[in-house]
């Protein structure tokens, strides 16, 4: 989805998902089926129709639902609307390289750290012993 230009602003929540689903690449039926699983795929995709539409009061989204759906399509437009409907910036995704290398890098630092600890205590009880 690297062309998909993220919009500046969205109608509702329900618009949010809307848009991470049509931009996913994947069918309404799959990410129902990952809704609701267990169901059959037509009445996954009946529920998950249903639940997208604000009008209906049958089925609601739940927390988990909404995880998914972010799961399964891109959370970024149901993050920037969270974000916009309640005044915060908008975030920046993590490159997952960058992300990778600093995380290495840190495990590094702490693996020296260590080392060095360990080479500390290993000279205190040297010199302990020779006293």
């Amino acid at each position: 989805m690297p062309d998909y230009q993220v919009p500046l602003f969205y109608d509702d929540a329900y618009d949010a998902l809307e848009r991470a689903i049509a931009a996913s690449g994947k069918t309404k039926k799959e990410i129902a089926a990952a809704c609701y699983p267990g169901r059959s795929i037509e009445t996954a995709k009946s529920l998950l129709s249903r639940a997208l539409s604000p009008e209906n009061n049958d089925v609601h989204l739940c927390i988990c639902t909404i995880l998914t759906i972010m799961r399964e399509t891109r959370p970024d437009d149901f993050i920037h609307y969270l974000c916009d409907e309640f005044g915060f910036e908008r975030p920046i995704r993590k490159e997952r390289k960058q992300f990778e290398k600093t995380v290495k890098e840190g495990m590094k630092a702490i693996q020296d750290q260590f080392r060095s600890l360990a080479r500390e205590i290993s000279q205190m009880e040297k010199i302990s012993h020779e006293k």
